[in-house]
């Protein structure tokens, strides 16, 4: 396969054309064994997700999602720089599930936000609209697919997302389509499962990738994002670090795509 094919390969959203998500790999002399499997499509997602959004709340309060997040927004020193944007910045979270990652984000911020959201499942919109409202936010969601945001160009002075682009068979195209409406100067924000004993079981059961520290970085190299930076995230129970947290600043317009 040539490079032009392998690049028209990743950046397909056809189903026959999926990158199939690397499991595993083996050397046996010369031999090298590897076990990929093709990812849950969107549909198949929405349907997982909209059939756990009623238990997906004890999950959040399990793991502490929460205040799980935190610590890296802080590290990121996202909050500080929205208090240099202006009057109440406008925030986009990506996958958006039962609100945790703005509610985390919400928890360190001194200035009023205006919070946006999307998610493929309307359960977990339904999910999401009640904790945030819980949680003194009044956000503006709706379903939409992080594939094709629904926002004009330079729409957002921050954008997130957690445990999103793993599960996608060309998270790169996502993150682009990320990027295309933060403002420049803006924040990118991403959560992402890394290698790990829990990570496994969550690769596993999800068809998800696996992102090492170096490959999330790559990736957020490749979009011409400047600032990056990454950090653990900590979980209760026995997930323990099964992410990693990203961030960067867009600086300039992103490649055409």
């Amino acid at each position: 396969m040539t490079q032009l094919d392998t690049k028209s390969l990743f950046l397909s959203n056809t189903p026959a054309m999926e990158q199939a998500i690397p499991m595993a790999t083996r050397r046996i002399g010369s031999w090298e064994v590897r076990i990929s499997r093709h990812p849950l499509s969107t549909t198949d997602l929405t349907r997982r997700y909209d059939a756990m959004s009623g238990r997906w709340e004890r999950t959040a309060r399990r793991f502490q999602l929460t205040a799980a997040y935190q610590q890296p927004l802080m590290i990121s020193q996202i909050a500080k720089g929205l208090t240099q944007v202006g009057p109440k910045p406008r925030i986009l979270d990506c996958g958006i599930g039962n609100g945790s990652l703005s509610i985390a984000l919400h928890g360190i911020l001194e200035n009023q936000v205006d919070y946006h959201g999307i998610d493929t499942s309307a359960d977990m919109i339904v999910q999401a609209s009640t904790m945030m409202r819980h949680a003194g936010l009044r956000p503006q969601l709706q379903q939409a697919d992080v594939l094709s945001l629904p926002y004009d160009d330079q729409s957002f002075d921050v954008v997130m997302a957690a445990h999103v682009l793993e599960h996608l068979s060309a998270p790169k195209r996502a993150l682009k389509e990320m990027i295309r409406v933060l403002k420049p100067g803006g924040m990118i924000f991403v959560c992402m499962t890394r290698p790990s004993i829990f990570g496994g079981f969550v690769q596993l059961k999800w068809r998800t990738w696996a992102i090492t520290e170096q490959q999330g970085i790559a990736w957020l190299q490749d979009c011409d994002l400047a600032d990056i930076g990454c950090q653990p995230v900590h979980f209760t129970s026995c997930a323990g670090t099964a992410s990693t947290a990203f961030w960067a600043r867009r600086t300039t317009l992103p490649d055409a795509q």
